[in-house]
């Protein structure tokens, strides 16, 4: 193996040749060779099957016994999003306010004139000293004169200092605290983005996704950093054609009403449209917040917040025009939503909207609280289910306090809804890292909380591999290692089928091949 990893460099720029990738333990196949063309598998079969099949020209990888997997699919992420917090101030490992001081104060005397001190990723939960969110009063103290915007690890809470709020013209904003559907507000007076700094973004977001062994997404960009789908469309659409991205992107489709998606579908755009590299997805709704900032919208008080029930972002008639606008252009429509408020909500919004069986793939993001009759109505529904395991490596701590035991117990269902509807896995990056492993890990693991609804080693790999490929509408092209399926694996140096469960973030992406390209190597 790494005697032909220098020799590769110079093979690549041969045309039309093969690769041939021998001595690999492939994931649910008792073969242990891949033979790849172009950007397809041509065969899956024996050492000797596949090097009967290539000339001198054609390029031998040789595994020594590596695990091979297709490559990953992150159903639910947000890529410029990742890409940009990747690039501004990371606070996922503050354990303090001191620490996030500490960071701010460092980013601070590099800025130059006009830039804003932006950082992400805190969580309060996890602080050593004081549990509570940066305030204005806090951020005023490390500077007056520049704008400074720090958002929670879920995206649902941002602190602003004075600055940052007079410049969005939010002074009315007491503690600096800002939610849900202001944070755009904030968001426009930022400086705008270019193309340059948004391809920056992408790229880096790619680059981070095939380190992990992702090779395709769904991902919710429209809004992510810029005030309108037109740049972040225009750029995507520009990078696919070109065939500049080493990611395949199923765009999921966020707008700021219900004029602007009017105007989108006008334009000639619905859902998939596009090519394999970049496709117009689902349209996707943001009903409420997150469980972290007690934002989730609740159908009673929170259990250690009885002054709260959080935030719904749209009234169901409003929803109910977006769901039926979409249906007009065959367009499925996807739902975030976390409490169990927000979950009736949208259930409602559904009614009468969903066709039979489902054929679009209306669903729900997240899939967290829920309560046993609504598991049922999912189910009867047949509704996408797009969940997130990788949450339960800080929310199993929380979930019981903040929502009580009964509901607790019912909520984060993932054994349940993957054997009955439609159910896919993935990040939510930059909420968490799209790190595929440990998402695996904690779908089997769940971080202790209530096994019963723990899936299968063969289930939680197949939640980021197959089943993502289906909620995608690309299970016949993705998420198998088999003839005429793209060429787009991961490879570790652990099978993770033989290992203790907990045990399986601690696998290494050794490679990560999309097209048929090595993207990541170790």
């Amino acid at each position: 193996y790494w005697f032909v990893k220098a020799e590769r460099k110079a093979a690549l720029m041969v045309k039309n040749m093969k690769k041939a990738l021998i001595n690999a333990t492939i994931y649910k196949s008792e073969k242990q060779a891949i033979l790849i063309e172009d950007n397809k598998i041509l065969i899956v079969g024996m050492n000797e099957d596949v090097l009967q099949q290539i000339s001198d020209s054609d390029e031998v990888i040789d595994l020594n016994g590596m695990f091979v997997l297709p490559g990953f699919v992150d159903s639910h992420m947000h890529l410029v999003g990742l890409g940009f917090y990747l690039s501004c101030v990371q606070l996922a490992t503050c354990t303090s306010l001191k620490d996030m001081k500490e960071r701010l104060l460092a980013r601070l005397s590099t800025l130059k004139q006009g830039q804003w001190l932006i950082a992400r990723g805190y969580n309060e939960e996890t602080f050593t000293d004081a549990k509570v969110k940066p305030t204005k009063d806090f951020l005023d103290a490390i500077s007056k004169d520049v704008p400074i915007c720090v958002t929670r690890s879920c995206g649902h809470s941002m602190s602003c200092n004075t600055k940052a709020l007079q410049l969005a013209s939010m002074n009315e904003s007491k503690d600096g605290i800002v939610e849900e559907m202001d944070i755009n507000v904030v968001h426009e007076a930022w400086p705008k983005v270019d193309e340059s700094t948004l391809i920056d973004y992408i790229q880096k977001g790619i680059a981070c996704a095939n380190a992990f062994g992702v090779t395709t997404v769904g991902s919710d960009d429209f809004l992510s950093i810029c005030d309108s789908y037109e740049l972040p469309l225009n750029t995507f659409e520009k990078l696919s054609y070109q065939e500049k991205m080493n990611l395949r992107v199923n765009e999921q489709c966020e707008f700021n009403d219900v004029e602007e998606f009017s105007r989108f579908l006008d334009e000639g755009y619905t859902f998939d449209v596009g090519n394999d590299l970049f496709r117009i997805g689902p349209l996707k709704l943001v009903t409420d917040g997150s469980l972290g900032a007690r934002s989730a919208a609740m159908s009673k008080p929170y259990h250690d917040a009885q002054d709260t029930t959080g935030i719904m972002n749209y009234s169901v008639e409003e929803m109910q025009t977006f769901v039926q606008l979409a249906n007009q252009f065959n367009m499925p429509t996807i739902a975030h939503c976390i409490g169990d408020r927000a979950v009736d909500d949208v259930l409602e919004a559904y009614a009468g909207n969903v066709y039979e069986g489902n054929p679009l793939h209306h669903g729900i993001v997240h899939c967290q609280i829920l309560r046993q009759d609504q598991i049922d109505q999912i189910i009867q529904k047949k509704l996408s289910c797009y969940f997130q395991s990788i949450f339960l490596s800080t929310d199993a701590a929380i979930v019981e306090n903040r929502v009580g035991e009964a509901l607790a117990k019912s909520s984060y269902p993932y054994k349940t809804l993957y054997e009955n509807t439609i159910a896919s896995n993935g990040s939510d990056a930059p909420v968490e890292m799209p790190n595929a492993l440990l998402g695996i890990e904690l779908a089997i693991t769940r971080n202790g909380m209530h096994q019963e609804e723990s899936l299968s080693v063969e289930q939680a790999i197949d939640s980021y591999t197959i089943k993502g490929a289906e909620q995608l509408f690309m299970q016949d092209r993705i998420g198998k290692i088999a003839p005429d399926y793209y060429a787009d694996l991961v490879v570790l140096d652990t099978d993770i089928t033989k290992v203790e469960a907990n045990q399986i973030h601690e696998a290494k992406v050794m490679m990560t091949f999309m097209n048929g390209e090595v993207v990541f190597e170790r």
